[in-house]
């Protein structure tokens, strides 16, 4: 019997010479769906129905972005494949893959190959329904409409949880632990026989702290989200365009609002070249970030903006790609901060001299883009740590003399102003606290009790800085700045167990600590594709969320 084909994406059939992402704009994908998350292990086992639920609508609300179009995978398709995965009581993400493509790939194939299409043409619905009904006759169990959504999705994608870990630390405060993946298979045709393949498999792993309701919730957004920017990243689901426009270092293309592009989105500029050996790649010679989006769900001929990073070489008709990250940047910032301390004794024999120093130490930031939103180019807001050791001096005694270090949080907002190509100045300011902290022993009787001796103050600091984008992911910088902190004599204990004592001495002054003054140093920025906790949200559970 003569093979007929099906394909459901159009615009990939036609292109034959090259791949399909090695075009010069983005073709919409049909998606199809799974609508289940699969639970392929004992341990993900014992996750609740309603996580369960919670789970997978979170999953579909991040994977199915507005470059795709979606339908539903009809479940009658599955019974081989759902027989086959219960069979085997622990499965990995790749073991799942290998499954879905024995048992699920057949009978979609099938299908294709019995539809009748024209190469070349859009399907219409009405066509498409006549042809279906034709292989219904052929086919048990399937209904004409799931026929149909066979025949219109182009990608399959499956959910899969792997571990999932709820551990109690008491009773208001837990953590979760969740390890999965999503599978994207190809539907397609190749030498005019139809396929499907085992597209990319992805895992991630990801945390969530605070009470019981906040830790999974945020376990289970970040899950999301790090399965979205890998699903962004699969080459043929990555946004393009060509180069409609240059004026100086601004460029225009055909993306917008419809394909969900956003201010200070990442892409990379380049060429499709093609080797001697049939070989395709995208040869990168620059990069820029969204300036404005235009609104293209409308007006189809709207063009959005944006700003050259790294220049290059740079033409009307050259490629933009698409290079997808979380918005949200890590940063590590060692540096040099002034710090006093006046004459006092921190419970006698720790006597202290007055004295100057600059600590050295670091901040480490996690910064949340904000430009999506406000439509502020390369404005984040930021929550961060301090870690600093300050050389103290002390009074001889007959002890150890120990260190004392100085930690704290903040909070603030970091701007980046880009002036030419990949050099830019910066702005931050923050604000928070700092503990100067000592670790001492006291003994009572026969019992030793350690404690944390800490001068608490609050304040805030502003800073000026140069950097340098060496890639699209990173940059590195200096910067330097002044803090303003209160003066304070205020000391509290803390045990062991947790708990604060403020205390005071009559005979023995504590020392005063003032931390204002100038801090200098150098820093990393970092753009990762994925993340293990939401920083904000570890706060937030920290705090009593």
């Amino acid at each position: 019997m003569k093979k007929f084909i099906c394909f459901l994406l159009v615009s990939a059939v036609l292109t034959t010479a090259l791949p399909s992402f090695a075009i010069d704009r983005y073709e919409r994908k049909s998606i199809s769906y799974i609508n289940s998350l699969w639970v392929a292990t004992p341990e993900a086992k014992n996750v609740e129905l309603g996580q369960i639920d919670y789970m997978l609508e979170t999953v579909k609300e991040n994977i199915e972005m507005e470059r795709f179009d979606y339908n539903p995978l009809p479940e009658s398709l599955l019974r081989n494949f759902i027989n086959a995965a219960n069979a085997d009581s622990k499965l990995s993400v790749k073991e799942i893959a290998e499954l879905m493509e024995a048992e699920l790939a057949p009978v979609i194939i099938e299908i294709l190959e019995q539809a009748v299409p024209e190469r070349g043409k859009e399907l219409v619905s009405e066509e498409m329904e006549r042809r279906a009904s034709v292989i219904k006759q052929k086919t048990s169990g399937i209904t004409v409409e799931e026929i149909v959504k066979v025949m219109n999705a182009a990608y399959i994608y499956l959910p899969v949880l792997t571990g999932y870990k709820e551990k109690a630390k008491d009773n208001d405060n837990y953590s979760y632990t969740i390890k999965g993946g999503i599978i994207w298979f190809h539907v397609g045709f190749r030498d005019d026989v139809p396929f499907v393949e085992l597209k990319v498999a992805k895992t991630t792993r990801s945390m969530g702290f605070g009470s019981k309701k906040h830790a999974y919730k945020s376990a289970v957004r970040n899950f999301a989200r790090n399965l979205k920017v890998a699903t962004q990243d699969v080459p043929e689901f990555k946004l393009q365009a060509q180069i409609a426009e240059v004026d100086g270092s601004d460029i225009t293309f055909k993306l917008g609002k419809k394909e969900g592009i956003r201010v200070d989105d990442c892409f990379y500029i380049g060429e499709w070249m093609q080797d001697s050996r049939a070989k395709v790649t995208f040869e990168k010679t620059g990069w820029v970030r969204i300036a404005s989006v235009a609104d293209n769900r409308e007006n189809k001929i709207a063009i959005s903006s944006a700003y050259t990073v790294k220049r290059g070489d740079l033409g009307v008709g050259m490629t933009v790609v698409e290079h997808p990250r979380l918005g949200i940047d890590i940063a590590v910032k060692p540096g040099l901060f002034a710090t006093k301390v006046s004459d006092g004794s921190i419970l006698f024999p720790y006597d202290t001299k007055e004295s100057e120093s600059m600590a050295f130490g670091m901040d480490i930031d996690a910064q949340y883009n904000l430009a999506p939103g406000t439509g502020i180019r390369q404005l984040f807001f930021l929550i961060g740590g301090h870690i600093s050791l300050p050389s103290v001096e002390f009074d001889e005694t007959y002890y150890d003399s120990p260190q004392p270090f100085i930690w704290g949080f903040h909070g603030g907002f970091f701007k980046r102003m880009y002036l030419s190509s990949q050099h830019s100045l910066t702005f931050e300011a923050i604000g928070g606290l700092r503990y100067f902290s000592i670790s001492t022993t006291v003994t009572d009787g026969f019992t030793d009790e350690t404690y944390i001796l800490s001068n608490n103050t609050g304040g805030g600091q502003i800073s000026l800085g140069y950097d340098y984008a060496t890639s699209a992911n990173i940059n590195f910088g200096f910067t330097a700045g002044m803090k303003f902190y209160g003066k304070s004599d205020i000391w509290t204990a803390t045990d062991s167990d947790g708990n604060d004592y403020p205390f005071d001495h009559p005979v023995y002054p504590f020392p005063e600590i003032d931390l204002s003054g100038v801090t200098f140093g150098i820093y990393l920025h970092y753009s990762p594709p994925s993340l293990a906790f939401d920083p904000i949200d570890m706060v937030r559970g920290m705090m009593g969320s």
